[in-house]
């Protein structure tokens, strides 16, 4: 013998108010009971409908607190610009937590972009920044010493004639160029390139 049908318990959609009926599935069988008593609206415009109203948890999500941000907000144009439609909303004090009405601006993407890619200086000199908030000087610092302050002066040779920093072939700026003019750069030796006083 089969089981008797249920009797279908009286309920109402809770946005629009019409009377909710239990559905028919594609094989002919009648919505369980079981979803039926979970369901509260009627149809998935009424869902959304109804999920604008409820009051708001506070949600650490990023993309939970502006999407409420964006329906706090009416649409409109950019504050800032003027675009018409704008569809973004920035957070004055850039704590994506605050939805305060007061906090939020509507703004067109190009405009909120530039909200948040202002230019930003060197912690230490004060030069536009290139990366970790410093300048590129103290960034290939930092990256290749691990401190953006050190620095590593590179052991230059001295000149071999009269001891002064070399400059190239083991001399200095001033006697590489004698020894250029004089066509004697192939000779690995200072003293060949200028006899000493003693042997002149």
């Amino acid at each position: 013998m089969a089981t008797p049908i249920k009797p279908t318990p009286e309920k109402y959609c809770e946005t629009c108010g019409t009377k909710l009926e239990r559905k028919r599935l594609p094989n002919g069988d009648l919505e369980c009971l079981f979803h039926f008593n979970k369901r509260k609206y009627c149809n998935q415009k009424c869902m959304a409908e109804g999920f604008k109203g409820k009051p708001k948890t506070e949600s650490d999500n990023w993309g939970t607190n502006h999407s409420r941000s964006r329906a706090l907000i009416p649409p409109g144009p950019c504050v800032e610009c003027g675009k018409p439609n704008a569809m973004d909303v920035h957070h004055k004090d850039n704590n994506y937590k605050n939805n305060e009405p007061e906090n939020l601006e509507r703004l067109c993407r190009s405009c909120h972009n530039l909200k948040h890619s202002r230019q930003k200086y060197c912690v230490i000199c004060g030069q536009p920044a290139k990366g970790l908030g410093f300048c590129n000087k103290h960034y290939i610092r930092f990256k290749k010493y691990g401190d953006p302050l050190a620095y590593h002066i590179p052991l230059r040779k001295k000149c071999k004639v009269c001891g002064d920093l070399a400059h190239s072939k083991e001399l200095c700026g001033k006697h590489y160029m004698q020894a250029k003019r004089a066509g004697l750069l192939w000779v690995t030796q200072s003293e060949d390139y200028f006899p000493s006083s003693a042997s002149v």
